[in-house]
């Protein structure tokens, strides 16, 4: 049923070609017992450590076309505890869990800089989104990326408040408390 060049091709050159588990077929493979570096057809990369056809220990991985790049550790060809840095200069550092940003991370975006849990790729729980150049944050509990639940949010001038959000929007109870008089910010 199978020619002996069949058996000899597919022991000994299949090894060499598998699929990533970034999505991209690996083209070229060096050092695939414990470690190396990895191009994939859609032009990424991965260099690192591999256990059983995955990513695994430390490795570097970048997306094709330098649309990203994750560096830190890896289990079974998942991200576990890293920093993944995005073509526009967004970073986040911290924990992953199947693919998705979960557990404890800081993500800085612009001027905005989240610390605190994520929960299956999204802010959740509790977290604090902070403004690095006028001061203004929320510190509270979050749900799906969004602040859901009990909150302080403060604002640029000083003032605050402090009650219930749902889906990112206040609701419910809460006061609103603006800086006295003497203290305001000046808004030309």
């Amino acid at each position: 049923f199978f020619s002996p060049l069949f058996f000899f091709f597919f022991f000994f050159f299949s090894p060499f070609f598998f699929f990533s588990p970034f999505g991209g077929f690996a083209n070229r493979i060096t050092c695939m017992s414990s470690g190396g570096r990895f191009n994939f057809d859609d032009g990424g990369s991965y260099c690192g450590g591999w256990e059983d056809g995955k990513a695994h220990g430390h490795g570097i991985c970048t997306g094709p076309k330098g649309q990203g790049e994750y560096s830190g550790s890896w289990s079974h060809g998942f991200e576990v505890l890293g920093v993944y840095t995005w073509p526009s200069g967004n970073t986040y550092q911290g924990t992953w869990a199947q693919g998705k940003r979960h557990g404890i991370g800081m993500e800085s975006k612009g001027k905005w800089v989240y610390k605190g849990e994520w929960t299956h790729g999204f802010k959740g729980r509790y977290g604090v989104r902070e403004c690095t150049g006028n001061g203004a944050k929320y510190e509270g509990t979050w749900s799906n990326g969004l602040q859901d639940g009990y909150g302080t949010e403060t604002y640029s001038d000083g003032g605050t408040y402090q009650g219930q959000w749902v889906g990112g929007m206040r609701q419910g109870y809460g006061v609103r408390q603006s800086v006295p008089y003497g203290m305001a910010a000046v808004i030309r």
